[in-house]
């Protein structure tokens, strides 16, 4: 990690999509009631086209991948604002970016759809 610089990157992952089911247990294991994770017709009357996909579910694979590649442990601040909705059965693409290095590391930090669609956006920050 010594030889890290800004413009690297972390981690470029495709997360495959997550699917209804997976929706279902996070919204369970969460306690979120909010009905537009888990029901169509709820979904669908608020203008989408199916169940949305939880905000804190890419943070949570953020929170994983910053883990698995800067070291358990390590990350000190862990920021993301959501931009765009992400549905069942749409994959994502995690990325992070250095930008800063000295004792602390910072990342900005992406999350895209496909089709390049930006579903998110913020700042990672981890111990060296």
């Amino acid at each position: 990690m010594s030889a890290m610089k800004p413009g690297d990157v972390l981690f470029e992952v495709t997360l495959p999509p997550a699917g209804r089911a997976r929706l279902a247990a996070f919204s369970e294991g969460t306690q979120d009631p909010n009905p537009i994770h888990v029901d169509e017709a709820f979904a669908k009357g608020a203008g989408f086209p199916t169940v949305l996909q939880q905000g804190p579910m890419t943070t949570a694979q953020f929170a994983r991948l910053l883990d698995e590649y800067a070291g358990a442990g390590r990350t000190r601040v862990l920021d993301v604002l959501f931009t765009a909705p992400v549905f069942p059965d749409d994959s994502l693409v995690l990325k992070a970016e250095v930008v800063e290095v000295g004792d602390i590391v910072r990342c900005a930090l992406t999350a895209n759809k496909a089709d390049g669609a930006q579903t998110a956006k913020g700042t990672a920050e981890f111990a060296r």
